[in-house]
């Protein structure tokens, strides 16, 4: 992306410039909503872009080109942040349509125009790069309509509460399986605030749906900013959060919190990013690139839930993470036989060789400590040591997540 956003500022067209846009579910929505529900969508993205002061041609079936010609700022950190706001303005909130809500998926980037006018193909590949894990294959069964209809309402339900703060980070530490219980870091868990007495998580079926709908990634550039908000407040805590492997794409989403991470180094100093693998990538390379991004600002990389879902050792190799975190299924399972706690040593030792920090998740009683005591794992994470806490006591106030819309 900043090539093309140096491509752009270099071209001496002071001024005047053009971005991109390109509305990658647009057949998904055809499929399960019609014709005309894709027309109407196309033509309100367009009118959002106009009453914000743009622009907008069509170029293309859910393809646009903007023209930002009036005050679009030269400076290349200005025209970044610039991006990133009509990334913002163009995808959230969703789109009322027909008393159905519905979320754009949408990529947009700089570009600069042939003789024709027109971008080149090159360019327009550039501003949507393969992300690590693409948007499902379109079906026309009736249970694929049926199941993205409801998949989508779910997403909108949910944001409406992210909207309205019903969410907010419990804290659980990392601790040091020593006599001194020091914390490595405190990590944040997305709770519902409303059910957190029950124990209530968002869970690993609302992040696969909205990773199938390629609607993650509002939700965690809205916990990361949350997060780093939490660290300027709390100078003295060490903090980290979870992020989908399918968020780990260095586009217009990551403009701000890039950009603040290399202007305040102390807050990525005591930033620990986990990424979580739910389904396959397609493109590791394009996650690789944006966790070494990260490293290279400062923040610790933790891999997290390892040896569960599909994270390769391939993919720990190329990342280099300061972190690897056991899934606690290798710890509970360790409780039933000798051989399950072999299995859980032996993991951890080839962790070990992969990250200089190595935690075994899930332990809830004094058979799990001393099962994990037993492993050369320094570090543990669980209720035995503490519960998650919405307002932990280093804490001013609860860290109530807020939709990172504009």
């Amino acid at each position: 992306m900043s090539k093309l956003g140096d491509s752009c500022i270099d071209t001496g067209l002071a001024g005047f410039t053009h971005i991109f846009v390109v509305l990658r579910n647009l057949e998904h929505v055809r499929t399960v909503y019609g014709d005309d529900f894709v027309h109407a969508l196309v033509n309100e993205i367009s009118f959002r872009g106009h009453s914000r002061g743009a622009i907008i041609s069509m170029v293309g079936e859910g393809a646009f080109l903007m023209h930002m010609h009036v005050g679009f700022p030269t400076s290349y950190c200005l025209a970044l942040q610039e991006l990133e706001r009509w990334q913002l303005i163009l995808s959230a909130p969703p789109f009322e349509i027909e008393g159905i809500a519905i979320f754009p998926v949408l990529s947009v980037g700089f570009v600069t125009l042939d003789l024709f006018g027109t971008p080149s193909l090159a360019e327009i590949n550039q501003v949507s790069p393969p992300a690590p894990m693409p948007l499902p294959e379109v079906q026309c069964s009736i249970d694929w309509r049926l199941s993205y209809e409801s998949d989508m309402e779910f997403a909108a339900s949910f944001y409406r509460g992210l909207g309205r703060q019903d969410f907010a980070l419990a804290f659980q530490p990392v601790v040091s399986l020593g006599e001194g219980r020091q914390a490595l870091y405190e990590e944040g868990l997305l709770r519902s605030v409303e059910t957190f007495t029950q124990r209530a998580t968002t869970g690993e079926e609302t992040i696969s749906t909205l990773e199938k709908l390629g609607l993650i990634r509002r939700l965690d550039r809205s916990v990361v900013l949350s997060l780093l908000a939490m660290l300027r407040q709390e100078p003295q805590v060490k903090l980290g959060c979870n992020i989908s492997s399918s968020s780990a794409v260095d586009d217009s989403w990551w403009i701000s919190i890039m950009e603040l991470l290399a202007l305040q180094p102390d807050l990525a100093s005591r930033l620990t990013v986990e990424i979580t693998e739910y389904l396959p990538m397609l493109h590791p390379e394009t996650a690789v690139d944006f966790v070494q991004r990260l490293q290279v600002l400062g923040c610790r990389i933790a891999i997290d839930d390892f040896g569960s879902g599909f994270t390769t050792l391939d993919f720990v190799r190329r990342v280099q993470p300061d972190i690897i975190k056991i899934h606690a299924g290798y710890l509970h399972r360790a409780r039933e036989n000798e051989r399950s706690a072999e299995v859980l040593n032996n993991l951890v030792s080839i962790s070990s060789t992969f990250a200089p920090d190595v935690v075994i998740e899930g332990v809830e009683n004094e058979e799990d400590l001393a099962l994990a005591r037993g492993t050369s794992a320094a570090w543990a994470q669980g209720n035995i040591f503490k519960a998650p806490q919405l307002w932990p006591s280093w804490s001013r106030h609860p860290l109530f997540i807020r939709s990172s819309s504009l």
